[in-house]
Protein backbone atom coordinates (compact mmCIF):
# COMPACT_ATOMS: atom_id res chain seq x y z
CA UNK A 1 0.00 0.00 0.00
CA UNK A 2 1.41 3.65 -1.18
CA UNK A 3 4.49 2.20 -1.85
CA UNK A 4 6.06 4.86 -4.34
CA UNK A 5 9.93 5.98 -4.43
CA UNK A 6 8.92 9.99 -5.37
CA UNK A 7 6.19 11.52 -3.61
CA UNK A 8 2.65 10.83 -4.05
CA UNK A 9 0.93 14.20 -5.18
CA UNK A 10 -2.30 15.22 -3.56
CA UNK A 11 -3.80 19.37 -3.96
CA UNK A 12 -2.96 19.46 -0.19
CA UNK A 13 0.12 16.99 0.82
CA UNK A 14 3.08 15.27 -0.34
CA UNK A 15 3.00 11.77 0.76
CA UNK A 16 6.55 10.26 0.80
CA UNK A 17 6.78 6.50 1.33
CA UNK A 18 9.20 4.36 3.07
CA UNK A 19 12.21 3.13 0.37
CA UNK A 20 13.31 -0.20 0.95
CA UNK A 21 11.23 -3.21 2.48
CA UNK A 22 11.23 -1.65 6.24
CA UNK A 23 8.18 0.82 7.37
CA UNK A 24 8.56 1.51 11.02
CA UNK A 25 6.24 4.71 10.94
CA UNK A 26 4.88 7.57 10.21
CA UNK A 27 5.74 11.74 10.77
CA UNK A 28 3.52 14.47 9.72
CA UNK A 29 3.75 17.71 8.99
CA UNK A 30 0.38 19.59 8.74
CA UNK A 31 1.61 23.07 9.30
CA UNK A 32 4.19 24.34 7.06
CA UNK A 33 1.86 24.40 3.86
CA UNK A 34 2.06 28.27 2.33
CA UNK A 35 -0.50 27.21 -0.42
CA UNK A 36 -3.81 29.53 -0.44
CA UNK A 37 -5.84 27.54 -2.71
CA UNK A 38 -8.21 30.24 -4.71
CA UNK A 39 -11.51 29.35 -3.80
CA UNK A 40 -10.28 30.75 -0.28
CA UNK A 41 -9.07 34.49 -1.65
CA UNK A 42 -12.98 35.08 -1.68
CA UNK A 43 -13.26 35.37 2.13
CA UNK A 44 -9.99 36.27 3.19
CA UNK A 45 -8.60 39.38 3.76
CA UNK A 46 -5.50 39.20 1.25
CA UNK A 47 -2.66 40.36 4.10
CA UNK A 48 -0.13 38.28 3.12
CA UNK A 49 2.56 39.19 5.83
CA UNK A 50 -1.19 38.51 8.44
CA UNK A 51 -0.88 34.51 6.42
CA UNK A 52 2.67 34.08 7.23
CA UNK A 53 2.61 34.80 11.41
CA UNK A 54 1.32 30.95 12.31
CA UNK A 55 2.49 29.09 9.61
CA UNK A 56 4.98 26.56 11.15
CA UNK A 57 7.89 28.04 8.43
CA UNK A 58 9.85 25.80 6.58
CA UNK A 59 9.25 22.76 8.96
CA UNK A 60 9.56 20.63 6.56
CA UNK A 61 12.89 21.40 5.26
CA UNK A 62 13.97 20.78 9.21
CA UNK A 63 14.14 16.87 8.34
CA UNK A 64 16.54 15.04 5.70
CA UNK A 65 13.46 13.50 4.42
CA UNK A 66 15.32 10.81 1.91
CA UNK A 67 17.35 9.97 4.86
CA UNK A 68 14.04 9.85 6.57
CA UNK A 69 12.45 7.46 4.06
CA UNK A 70 15.51 5.14 3.52
CA UNK A 71 14.83 4.31 7.32
CA UNK A 72 11.97 3.42 6.39
CA UNK A 73 9.50 5.88 7.97
CA UNK A 74 7.14 7.48 5.72
CA UNK A 75 6.45 11.31 5.82
CA UNK A 76 3.52 13.65 5.07
CA UNK A 77 3.78 17.09 4.09
CA UNK A 78 1.19 19.42 3.96
CA UNK A 79 0.56 22.08 1.21
CA UNK A 80 -2.51 23.78 2.04
CA UNK A 81 -2.00 26.92 4.70
CA UNK A 82 -3.76 26.48 8.30
CA UNK A 83 -5.73 29.91 7.69
CA UNK A 84 -7.28 28.18 4.92
CA UNK A 85 -7.83 25.04 6.68
CA UNK A 86 -6.47 23.48 9.95
CA UNK A 87 -5.61 19.73 9.75
CA UNK A 88 -4.47 20.12 13.18
CA UNK A 89 -7.80 20.56 14.36
CA UNK A 90 -11.29 18.20 13.73
CA UNK A 91 -13.15 18.74 10.05
CA UNK A 92 -16.13 20.49 11.51
CA UNK A 93 -13.82 23.20 12.89
CA UNK A 94 -10.86 23.50 10.40
CA UNK A 95 -12.57 25.36 7.54
CA UNK A 96 -11.80 29.18 7.98
CA UNK A 97 -11.32 28.75 11.74
CA UNK A 98 -8.67 31.75 12.29
CA UNK A 99 -10.61 34.58 12.36
CA UNK A 100 -7.06 36.75 13.71
CA UNK A 101 -4.09 35.07 13.19
CA UNK A 102 -2.45 34.83 16.93
CA UNK A 103 -1.29 38.50 16.98
CA UNK A 104 -4.64 39.81 16.14
CA UNK A 105 -4.82 40.78 13.01
CA UNK A 106 -7.88 40.07 11.08
CA UNK A 107 -7.55 37.08 8.37
CA UNK A 108 -11.15 36.20 7.29
CA UNK A 109 -13.82 39.13 6.11
CA UNK A 110 -16.69 36.90 5.19
CA UNK A 111 -18.01 33.32 4.99
CA UNK A 112 -18.92 30.58 2.89
CA UNK A 113 -22.09 28.51 2.89
CA UNK A 114 -22.04 25.74 4.97
CA UNK A 115 -22.26 23.55 1.15
CA UNK A 116 -18.78 25.54 0.14
CA UNK A 117 -17.60 24.66 3.58
CA UNK A 118 -18.66 20.92 2.95
CA UNK A 119 -16.71 21.15 -0.28
CA UNK A 120 -13.61 22.59 1.32
CA UNK A 121 -13.80 19.41 4.32
CA UNK A 122 -14.12 16.83 1.20
CA UNK A 123 -11.15 18.52 -1.08
CA UNK A 124 -8.01 19.62 1.53
CA UNK A 125 -8.83 18.08 4.88
CA UNK A 126 -10.65 14.37 4.84
CA UNK A 127 -7.82 13.20 2.20
CA UNK A 128 -4.90 13.66 5.07
CA UNK A 129 -6.45 12.03 7.26
CA UNK A 130 -7.98 9.07 5.01
CA UNK A 131 -3.74 8.62 4.10
CA UNK A 132 -3.10 8.94 7.51
CA UNK A 133 -5.46 6.44 8.82
CA UNK A 134 -4.98 3.54 5.75
CA UNK A 135 -0.95 3.90 6.88
CA UNK A 136 -1.72 3.38 10.13
CA UNK A 137 -3.92 0.34 9.62
CA UNK A 138 -1.38 -1.50 7.29
CA UNK A 139 1.25 -0.82 9.82
CA UNK A 140 -1.02 -2.12 12.55
CA UNK A 141 -1.62 -5.32 10.68
CA UNK A 142 2.25 -5.80 9.94
CA UNK A 143 3.67 -5.37 13.82
CA UNK A 144 3.33 -6.59 17.34
CA UNK A 145 4.59 -3.08 18.81
CA UNK A 146 2.47 -0.18 18.74
CA UNK A 147 3.12 1.49 15.37
CA UNK A 148 5.23 4.88 15.86
CA UNK A 149 3.84 8.33 15.00
CA UNK A 150 5.19 11.54 15.34
CA UNK A 151 3.73 15.22 14.46
CA UNK A 152 5.98 17.93 13.75
CA UNK A 153 5.48 21.58 14.49
CA UNK A 154 7.00 24.88 15.30
CA UNK A 155 5.91 27.33 17.53
CA UNK A 156 6.61 30.88 18.56
CA UNK A 157 9.21 31.89 20.74
CA UNK A 158 6.80 33.78 23.21
CA UNK A 159 3.34 32.93 24.10
CA UNK A 160 1.12 36.04 21.85
CA UNK A 161 -1.81 37.77 23.10
CA UNK A 162 -3.86 34.72 21.84
CA UNK A 163 -1.49 31.88 23.86
CA UNK A 164 -1.97 33.97 26.77
CA UNK A 165 -5.78 34.24 26.92
CA UNK A 166 -6.23 30.86 26.25
CA UNK A 167 -3.58 30.09 29.35
CA UNK A 168 -2.88 33.29 31.22
CA UNK A 169 -0.65 30.93 33.80
CA UNK A 170 1.64 29.72 31.31
CA UNK A 171 5.50 30.55 31.53
CA UNK A 172 6.98 33.20 28.85
CA UNK A 173 10.25 31.35 28.30
CA UNK A 174 9.82 29.00 26.23
CA UNK A 175 11.55 25.60 25.95
CA UNK A 176 13.74 24.81 22.42
CA UNK A 177 11.31 21.64 22.23
CA UNK A 178 7.82 20.77 23.67
CA UNK A 179 7.00 17.14 23.43
CA UNK A 180 3.42 16.34 24.00
CA UNK A 181 1.35 13.15 24.86
CA UNK A 182 -1.75 14.65 25.98
CA UNK A 183 -0.75 14.00 29.44
CA UNK A 184 0.25 10.05 28.94
CA UNK A 185 -2.53 8.89 26.74
CA UNK A 186 -1.33 8.81 23.79
CA UNK A 187 2.04 6.67 24.35
CA UNK A 188 4.54 4.93 26.64
CA UNK A 189 6.03 6.76 28.85
CA UNK A 190 9.47 5.13 27.25
CA UNK A 191 8.52 6.48 24.15
CA UNK A 192 7.82 10.51 24.93
CA UNK A 193 10.74 10.11 27.55
CA UNK A 194 13.20 8.66 24.74
CA UNK A 195 13.08 11.69 21.93
CA UNK A 196 13.27 13.85 25.31
CA UNK A 197 16.37 13.14 26.68
CA UNK A 198 17.87 12.44 23.15
CA UNK A 199 17.00 16.02 22.45
CA UNK A 200 18.87 17.20 25.78
CA UNK A 201 21.78 15.35 25.44
CA UNK A 202 22.14 17.64 22.31
CA UNK A 203 21.64 20.51 24.77
CA UNK A 204 18.54 21.28 23.97
CA UNK A 205 15.75 22.13 26.78
CA UNK A 206 12.75 20.27 26.63
CA UNK A 207 9.79 20.13 28.31
CA UNK A 208 7.14 17.71 28.43
CA UNK A 209 3.07 18.87 27.86
CA UNK A 210 4.12 22.63 28.36
CA UNK A 211 3.16 25.23 26.56
CA UNK A 212 1.41 22.54 24.40
CA UNK A 213 -0.33 18.92 24.94
CA UNK A 214 -1.07 17.94 21.60
CA UNK A 215 -3.11 18.94 18.94
CA UNK A 216 -6.37 16.76 16.59
CA UNK A 217 -3.68 14.83 15.22
CA UNK A 218 -2.73 13.22 18.08
CA UNK A 219 -6.21 12.42 19.28
CA UNK A 220 -6.79 11.12 15.76
CA UNK A 221 -4.14 8.85 15.79
CA UNK A 222 -4.45 7.48 19.62
CA UNK A 223 -7.95 5.88 18.19
CA UNK A 224 -5.05 3.16 16.91
CA UNK A 225 -2.48 0.71 18.60
CA UNK A 226 0.41 3.58 18.35
CA UNK A 227 2.72 5.23 20.35
CA UNK A 228 1.92 9.01 19.19
CA UNK A 229 3.68 12.24 20.49
CA UNK A 230 3.44 15.99 19.07
CA UNK A 231 7.39 18.19 18.36
CA UNK A 232 6.98 21.75 18.47
CA UNK A 233 10.14 23.28 17.95
CA UNK A 234 11.02 26.62 18.68
CA UNK A 235 10.96 28.83 16.24
CA UNK A 236 14.51 31.38 17.34
CA UNK A 237 16.24 27.95 16.98
CA UNK A 238 15.98 27.81 13.23
CA UNK A 239 14.68 31.30 11.57
CA UNK A 240 14.31 35.11 11.97
CA UNK A 241 10.67 35.57 13.45
CA UNK A 242 10.39 38.99 12.30
CA UNK A 243 11.52 38.63 8.27
CA UNK A 244 10.48 35.05 8.11
CA UNK A 245 13.22 33.70 6.81
CA UNK A 246 15.58 30.89 7.57
CA UNK A 247 18.61 31.28 9.66
CA UNK A 248 20.88 28.60 6.93
CA UNK A 249 23.86 28.15 9.84
CA UNK A 250 21.28 27.27 12.39
CA UNK A 251 19.26 25.01 9.77
CA UNK A 252 22.54 23.30 9.04
CA UNK A 253 23.05 22.33 12.87
CA UNK A 254 19.44 21.43 13.71
CA UNK A 255 18.72 19.53 10.20
CA UNK A 256 21.51 16.85 10.68
CA UNK A 257 20.58 16.55 14.88
CA UNK A 258 16.74 16.07 14.54
CA UNK A 259 16.86 13.84 11.62
CA UNK A 260 18.73 11.23 13.93
CA UNK A 261 16.71 11.80 16.36
CA UNK A 262 13.43 10.91 14.98
CA UNK A 263 15.51 7.81 12.80
CA UNK A 264 16.90 6.46 16.35
CA UNK A 265 13.18 6.69 18.19
CA UNK A 266 11.57 5.31 15.53
CA UNK A 267 14.28 2.20 15.53
CA UNK A 268 14.48 1.82 19.04
CA UNK A 269 10.52 1.42 18.59
CA UNK A 270 10.24 -1.15 15.85
CA UNK A 271 9.19 -4.87 15.99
Amino acid sequence: MFKFDHPQKNPIFDYYAPLGSKFRGLLSIPHSGEMIPEEFKLYLSGDERAYQEDVDFKVNELVDIKEIQEAGIGVLVAHVHRVCVDLNRAENNSVLFWNENTQGKKLVLNRPSQEVVEKMISTYHRPYFEIMRSLIKDLEGKKSAPVSMIDLHSMPSHPTAYHLKQNPKQKTHRPDFCLSDRHGKTCSQDFINFFTSQLNDLGYECTQNDPYIGGFVTEFVDQFRTNNIQIEIKRSVYMDEINKVLIPKQVDVLKPLLTSVLIKGFENFDS
